[in-house]
Parts: structure tokens; sequence; C-alpha cells
């Protein structure tokens, strides 16, 4: 059923089920093809344009995540099963990394077909086949989050205790660096511009490293712990979801140092994922209430933001993917994954 009150009504074009809750969605950077994942270990490549599927091998313990390449060329899927599984385009297998803990992270480099992966307390780097370039066994605590920077030269795992970041390119290759923190850290984001790194804290709130120098800041005063968080594309806002609301922080120029973000509410549970469109006009998130509704990007610090679309189903939203700006995937806890079409956004409302 969709809410009439909003100013853009989406269309579901067409749906797929899974056999469990969808736990993974990862879009193609063109856009035409989706791999999924549920907690039941099925997993598969989907055509975005018809929904058709093509299996991929099963995690039996449940599919935890999947990425795609920067070139689109590999996407890899993790599992509680302690396997990375990476494939080709068209599904064909290019390799198997078998680890001995829960995969908590993926990531491919921006600049070259690398994949960093956290499993237990362990930041792997393999090439797109899964051979091990490097492999920083030893972390303080269990990886929790995976972040490459900007040029690729660096890998960064959230953890308890901190952020640790691991040279993987050119001579300082195998070199680290640790930003400290007292508490435990649950997801971890850069800007894609390399100025910043975020994580978000099981003590309500996110800490802020400004790359390369070190120097840190702090935003407090949520109710909750912050497991959610995401760049625009041009670095310009970072999106972060508190139980049911949204705050956007501008981080251009000298960060969000004394500002107030922008802020959105209009779910009744908490968000279970929030996603930025591929131009960054528009912000999806989905919530436990089963809704999922699309917001535009701030245009200010401060303020207070009102929903261009919204559709509302009986079931948990658990994870989302863009298509296109007029486009995107909803994932649910039973198992259904539905595209959604937009009505094209007044500019105005941008």
């Amino acid at each position: 059923m969709t809410d009439t009150t909003t100013t853009a009504t989406p269309a579901a074009l067409w749906r797929l089920d899974l056999d469990d809750y969808v736990h993974a969605i990862a879009v193609h950077p063109d856009g035409d093809q989706a791999v999924v994942g549920s907690l039941g270990g099925e997993a598969a490549l989907v055509s975005t344009d018809d929904g058709s599927a093509t299996p991929l091998a099963r995690h039996e313990m449940g599919v935890l995540s999947s990425a795609w390449s920067a070139d689109g060329t590999s996407v890899a899927v993790g599992g509680q099963d302690g396997r990375v599984r990476i494939y080709d385009r068209a599904g064909s297998p290019l390799g198997v990394v078998q680890l001995s803990d829960w995969v908590t992270g993926l990531a491919w480099s921006p600049a070259a077909p690398v994949l960093a992966i956290g499993a237990g307390r362990r930041l792997l780097v393999t090439d797109h086949s899964g051979a091990s370039l490097h492999d920083f066994d030893d972390q303080r605590s269990t990886v929790t989050g995976v972040a490459w920077s900007a040029d690729g030269s660096r890998v960064g795992v959230s953890a308890y205790g901190g952020v640790g970041w691991h040279d993987v390119v050119g001579k300082r290759a195998g070199r680290r660096r640790r930003f400290d923190w007292k508490g435990s850290l649950l997801t971890l984001a850069t800007s894609p511009d390399g100025k910043w790194a975020c994580a978000g804290a099981q003590d309500a709130m996110v800490q802020i490293w400004k790359l390369w120098s070190g120097k840190d800041l702090t935003i407090a005063g949520y109710p909750s712990k912050i497991e959610r968080l995401a760049f625009c594309h041009d670095s310009h806002w970072l999106a972060l979801a508190c139980l049911d609301e949204l705050s956007v922080w501008d981080f251009s120029g000298r960060g969000p140092k004394g500002t107030s973000p922008a802020v959105a509410s209009g779910h009744d549970n908490h968000i279970e994922a929030l996603a930025w469109s591929p131009s960054g006009r528009s912000i999806a998130t989905g919530g436990g209430d089963g809704r999922t509704i699309v917001w535009p990007a701030p245009t200010r610090k401060g303020e207070q933001l009102s929903p261009v679309a919204r559709l509302a189903s009986d079931s948990p939203v658990s994870r989302l993917g863009w298509i296109n700006d007029a486009s995107l995937l909803v994932g649910r806890a039973d198992g259904g994954i539905v595209r959604l079409g937009l009505a094209p956004m007044d500019p105005s409302s941008s």
C-alpha cells in the first residue's frame, strides 16, 4: 500500500522473493544488475530490468554482504560460513576465499580490482580472484567496518578501540597507523574526496578524523548507537540514522564542527537502511516500520526535510540499493525484493 499524502508515489515494477531476510543488495555501477543475498543463504545475480535471477552458490549459514568492484567486472559475496566467493559479471566463479570467522566487511579499492575483507580480528586484502596480497591477521578486536582511502593506497578498519589504517600500495605497503578511541565503533565511512573518516559508535556518537592529520572531533547527543552512515558522492553531506530519525551533516569547507544537521522524521521504527541516489539529489531510508521514504538532499544546514516519496509495506525494510535516480531496489525481512520506480522530482525541491 502507498501513502498518497507524499509528492510522488513509487510504483512497484517487479518483485523477487528470496528464502529469508534480505541482508545484501549490491547494484552494479551501470545499474543493470544487482547481486542479492539472504540470511537463509540464498545468493543471486539479478537483472534490474525485469527481476530475472541467476542463482549463485549458497552460503549455508547466511549471506552477510556483497560488493561490486569499481570497474564493475567482479562482485564479491561474503557469508557467515567464512567464505567469500568472487564472480564475474556473468556470474561465473573467479575464486573463493575461506576464512575462519564470519565475513563482517567487504570493500573494493576505488583504484584497482583489489578486495579488502574483514573477518574476525583479520583484514585480508586479495586480488580479483581471491589470491592474498596482504594479511593483517592481528587486529585488536573484531572488525566491524572496512573502508578504503580515496586513492586506494590504504585500507581502514573500525573495531573496539579505534580505527586502524593499513598501507597496501608502494614502498609503505605493510605499515599501519592507528587512531585510538575508547569504545566500540560499529561502522566506518570515508569521504570520496579523501578528507574525512567517520565511525558510528555504540555509545551514541560519531567519531570523526580529518585525514591524514589525525585531528578528531565528536558528534554527540544522540539517544542510541549509530550503525548506519554514508557520504554523498561529492563529500558535501554525511547522512546518518539513529533510531527513527535521519540526520544530514554538512562536511563542506571546514566540516561540521559548530553546525546543526538537516533532519528528517518519518519513520515509526528504527531506520534499518539508508542510501544516497547516484546524483546525490536524494536519500532513501528504509525502516522497521516497513516504510521506504525518499528525501531530497539538504540545501542548507539545519533544514527540516520533507519526503518526496513514501511506500509502506507489512514487512520491515532491511536493505536498499539505487539503480538510478528514478529507481531503487528495496529488500525486506520477508525475503521480498521490490524494484520501485519514482516519479521525476521537481527540480525546485532539490
